[in-house]
């Protein structure tokens, strides 16, 4: 179940939102019908892919960083508290998701009266969320079979009502890919985030994360205003509200049905199991889909807007999308072949031994990430081509998928069932999304297969190599060399064999960073 992030590590779907009225997005745009101006545009998102690049890695390195710091500092239990509090925050944030932000993405033509009225509208949800969350926190937590989960819901309750008030105009920068200053935001959020909740994780627990959540989103909202200038005003207008949320329709069906399921997830693991449990599935689901959701935003989020650029010239759209799926599997094969020869280290050198048994769970929900990532290419290819639809079928068949196996395997087999749960599910979203695209990207798609699998040799020789690096070097130290060498060893196996294997690996990545072309005989 790929993630969007919400404020300040609060997540549901992927970000960027389907178009109810696709005739509007890029509709001002001479890519749609300028090849020459296409290319322009696709250097243009070299370089912002590049800044996106730049934010994810940095900031999930931090996120993760902090994450394995407050696991070793954290009791699980504490993690299952933190989690009830966030699956609180994001289901009712779901209920009322308006997709006016993107919505200004997308709009071809805005006004001032709009920023205003997606500010007002957005301050006026956050107040409304904040509210019902500081009055339902004893619900909640009756709900998951924690009263220690109360303070915690009403401290994350605050989260998205500081969000909300930040710059409207920060839809400008991303609708121009100026990806540089998101990126000083997404990062100036993230070291205060983890700062703040690993400073105080020893005296204040699970509220430690909390408070940092909280700090990250004052963070972001305060820089909001230096990178994107505006002038806030409240301005209640039916008319103006109407037009941008209408575009907004099924983001909030996608994301009512990906909430509503994950919270179903969680209170089935936390009444089955327990709320350690809980949180261990908490921590290892953050370890196990940073590599998936750094890839969706990094690699999705500049896709998706040449999709919709493009969508009436099939053949560049295909190439786009073999590129597209290429990125990600250069991304989520090393990874996940890391965090599977890692897990183990990770487990008793970082984490410790509150977290036995953690292991064989990272490694089960990254390969399970792993296993749709033709499915995360899929899904803004469906949102730039307007088929909303489609895309929300296919996000409604994985939920029920996902839910009724947890349901079945979590009893009987704990953990690991969650974990097979979540590989099952893989497997159905992709054949799902394949069915759903047409048949010459499906073609695409399959033609993908034998690059693949070789890469997936080359992935599986680098984590080898990272796991034998760990032996001899003990401790935390040596999980940071185990992972630095499988680095290493999977650029250089994929560089020097995508030659002589014909992976493809060049020409796809040359469409975004034309220096790569120059090297293709070298």
């Amino acid at each position: 179940m790929p993630d969007r992030v919400l404020p300040q590590g609060i997540r549901i779907k992927p970000s960027n939102t389907v178009s109810a009225e696709p005739q509007l997005a890029g509709r001002d745009s001479p890519a749609s019908t300028e090849p020459a101006e296409s290319a322009g545009e696709e250097k243009r998102a070299g370089k912002a892919l590049l800044w996106k690049g730049v934010q994810m890695g940095v900031s999930k390195v931090l996120y993760l960083v902090g994450a394995l710091v407050l696991g070793h500092l954290l009791a699980p239990k504490e993690f299952g508290l933190v989690a009830i509090a966030t699956v609180a925050v994001t289901t009712v944030m779901a209920a009322t998701e308006t997709g006016m932000a993107n919505a200004l993405v997308q709009a071809s033509e805005r006004e001032q009266a709009h920023y205003d009225v997606a500010w007002t509208v957005g301050f006026l949800r956050g107040l409304l969320v904040c509210g019902v969350l500081v009055i339902a926190a004893p619900l909640i937590s009756e709900l998951f079979g924690d009263a220690r989960a109360v303070s915690l819901v009403r401290v994350m309750a605050f989260v998205p009502l500081v969000a909300s008030m930040a710059s409207p105009r920060q839809a400008d920068l991303i609708r121009e890919l100026k990806f540089a200053s998101l990126a000083a935001i997404a990062l100036a959020a993230a070291i205060v985030d983890t700062g703040v909740a690993i400073s105080l994780a020893m005296s204040m627990g699970g509220m430690a994360i909390a408070l940092g959540k909280l700090a990250g989103a004052a963070t972001t909202m305060i820089a909001s205003y230096v990178a994107a200038p505006h002038r806030p005003r409240f301005r209640p207008s039916y008319s103006s509200a109407t037009s941008l949320i209408r575009f907004g329709r099924w983001m909030f069906a996608i994301a009512i049905t990906a909430v509503t399921s994950d919270l179903l997830l969680k209170v089935l693991i936390a009444r089955r199991l327990s709320v350690a449990d809980l949180g261990a599935f908490s921590m290892s689901d953050k370890l196990g889909e940073t590599a998936n959701q750094a890839a969706m935003e990094t690699i999705g989020g500049v896709a998706f807007p040449l999709y919709a650029r493009l969508r009436d010239q099939p053949e560049r759209m295909r190439v786009i999308f073999r590129a597209h799926l290429t990125g990600l599997m250069l991304v989520l094969l090393p990874a996940t072949a890391l965090l599977i020869a890692l897990a183990l280290p990770l487990q008793e050198r970082i984490l410790g031994v509150r977290w036995a048994g953690t292991s064989e769970l990272i490694a089960l929900l990254s390969l399970g990430y792993l296993l749709e990532f033709i499915f995360s290419a899929i899904y803004f290819l469906l949102q730039g081509v307007g088929q909303g639809g489609r895309l929300y079928a296919v996000e409604l068949t994985q939920y029920i998928v996902l839910v009724a196996l947890i349901g079945l395997l979590s009893g009987p087999f704990g953990l690991r069932g969650v974990g097979a749960a979540r590989i099952i599910t893989a497997v159905v979203v992709v054949v799902a999304g394949l069915i759903a695209i047409s048949p010459q990207l499906r073609r695409v798609a399959l033609q993908i297969i034998r690059p693949g699998l070789l890469l997936a040799v080359l992935a599986a020789l680098a984590g080898i190599a990272a796991r034998a690096s760990t032996s001899f070097v003990p401790g935390t130290v040596g999980v940071v060399v185990g992972g630095t060498v499988g680095v290493g060893a999977f650029l250089g196996l994929a560089w020097f064999a995508d030659q002589p294997l014909r992976l493809g690996l060049r020409d796809s990545l040359s469409l975004f960073f034309p220096i790569l072309a120059g090297s293709k005989g070298a």
